[in-house]
């Protein structure tokens, strides 16, 4: 077997890498113009070529847009590729007030019916899942962060279960953009909550009850969501 050389990180890559944190801190916000190549050849000491290469690949994340004759701008929210990896880390920290009333409206809606795909579709494998993970909830009570990290990844495992690549990728991308701002309504709602509604949502699909494991995950939403936007101050 023919084992080929390594190559060392390109200077465009170490270009784009600094040029996407800045529009992810917002130091370049959405609509904005960035500098031109020669202005961020001198910011970056770099060739005119590592830069034409690292506005390239922003622009195929779609994380910038290229104007003819005008220059590039930072993509607006609702223009960014948010299927896209990249974008999707840049436009996280971005998220206006607005966006998330739309997420959490998108959440509400997609939620109560994986679970009922769940039922339908979860394996013994899958309810083992769900057990560790609320046994793991358990278990960090007194750690505010671990738990929310756990409340996360029950709803995850949950869109999971359906098997349904497109519900998967949608619905982790809302509770990507979300993921502060729900260690947040954690942090202020505290840890009985989620415990009895992931407690019962558990015990709905494993009963094999999809109208009931339904409303009780509208009703977690909804309690969920009322503090969510006292929380955000929204």
């Amino acid at each position: 077997m023919d084992i080929s050389a390594i190559d060392r990180k390109k200077v465009s890559d170490e270009v784009f890498e600094q040029m996407k944190k800045m529009i992810s801190d917002q130091v370049w916000k959405e609509g904005e113009k960035i500098p031109s190549q020669h202005e961020l050849q001198t910011m970056f000491g770099v060739s005119r070529v590592s830069i034409r290469e690292a506005l390239k690949k922003l622009e195929s994340y779609g994380i910038i847009v290229t104007q003819q004759g005008r220059g590039s701008y930072v993509a607006r929210f609702e223009d960014a590729d948010w299927f896209g990896d990249e974008a999707l880390k840049v436009y996280q920290n971005s998220v206006d007030s607005k966006t998330i009333h739309d997420f959490m409206e998108f959440r509400r809606i997609i939620e109560i019916e994986n679970v009922a795909l769940a039922v339908e579709r979860a394996t013994p494998e899958d309810i083992k899942k769900l057990e560790e993970n609320y046994e793991n909830m358990l278990a960090s009570r007194e750690d505010v962060q671990k738990f929310s990290d756990y409340d996360f990844d029950f709803h995850q495992i949950i869109a999971c279960i359906t098997r349904n690549m497109i519900l998967i990728r949608c619905f982790t991308l809302a509770l990507t953009f979300l993921k502060k701002d729900f260690d947040r309504v954690v942090k202020k709602v505290g840890v009985d909550k989620g415990t009895y509604y992931h407690k019962e949502i558990l015990n709905a699909i494993k009963e094999r009850q999809p109208l009931k494991a339904k409303r009780l995950m509208a009703e977690h939403l909804e309690a969920t969501n009322s503090i969510f936007f006292d929380a955000a101050g929204n």
